[in-house]
């Protein structure tokens, strides 16, 4: 009796061992959705404001006087009288007066720069391409003294008095700059930097004119000039948003070169009054607006 209950045992065990794989298999088939592997929903969000943006600055522009020439030649008598008591041509020596304008002085005016560009993101590093506008500015300085013409004038007359005889113009000025900016680091809400450029200036120089000499009556014709330009800068920008950050900067600009033109309104033909180091200190206010990076994925578990 009890040698058959044990081979009952052993067979039960043997059946159900032989039974088990096919009802764990029927147990996966029929099993619950949750103790089976899914893979999780992906949830789109998007990031505040990318590495790009557009800007737009207005400010003044404090002027610096530049260096203007305008080469003056005296005539004198060299004393070769042929008896007609008047000065001939050719009794007329050319003295060179001086070239370099004394006292010169350049307005204020307002600027205003738009533009745009890309940063490198966490590397602090971003450039841009930017136009900018500087408003009409007179330029005043005093050449050196110019006395007049002595031909056909009576031998005996002595040398006209030397006058003050200041020179007057104004120049507008465009550029269009490429800056390379290096944002220092973040504190709060400011970001504070520094900068360079190089690009053009395009100069519109007015008609050239002179006051209290009734020697120099004549305008000279004004010009327009493109000159090499480049600047330095510093400021701070404050975020006041994730894409807006508000711009406090400093610029200084050296504007190049400009001249005049040559003849004057009687047909004669003059020097060219030159005009080197158009330069400025400018203080500007401004917003860039970041527009928006790249839409990134992230998951998350469905439990």
């Amino acid at each position: 009796m009890y040698t058959k209950l044990i081979v009952g045992i052993t067979s039960a065990a043997i059946m159900t061992a032989g039974l088990l794989p096919t009802t764990v298999a029927a147990a996966d088939l029929g099993g619950s959705l949750k103790d089976s592997y899914v893979a999780p929903m992906p949830i789109i969000t998007r990031s505040g404001a990318g590495p790009c943006y557009f800007r737009a600055d207005v400010g003044g522009s404090i002027s610096s006087g530049p260096d203007t020439k305008w080469p003056v030649y005296n005539e004198t008598y060299g004393g070769f009288d042929d008896g007609n008591g008047v000065i001939d041509a050719d009794e007329v020596n050319y003295v060179f007066a001086g070239q370099d304008l004394n006292s010169v002085s350049m307005d204020n005016t307002w600027m205003v720069d738009v533009g745009a560009g890309c940063g490198s993101g966490s590397r602090g590093f971003r450039g841009e391409i930017a136009f900018g506008f500087r408003g009409n500015r007179d330029l005043v300085g005093v050449p050196a003294d110019y006395l007049g013409t002595i031909i056909g004038d009576p031998v005996a007359n002595p040398t006209p008095d030397p006058v003050d005889d200041p020179l007057h113009t104004s120049i507008q000025s465009y550029t269009m700059m490429f800056n390379a900016y290096y944002d220092i680091g973040r504190y709060g809400s400011f970001v504070p930097y520094v900068g360079a450029g190089i690009g053009a200036a395009y100069h519109i120089v007015d008609e050239v004119y002179f006051t209290q000499n009734p020697n120099l009556i004549n305008r000279i014709e004004g010009n327009r000039d493109l000159s090499f330009a480049w600047s330095v800068m510093a400021g701070v920008g404050y975020q006041v948003s994730d894409r807006a950050i508000l711009d406090f900067g400093y610029r200084y600009i050296d504007m190049g070169k400009a001249t005049s033109g040559r003849v004057d309104n009687a047909g004669f033909v003059n020097p060219r009054v030159k005009f080197d180091n158009i330069a400025a200190h400018e203080f500007k206010l401004g917003l860039r607006y970041h527009f928006g990076g790249a839409s990134t994925p992230s998951y998350a578990s469905l439990k």
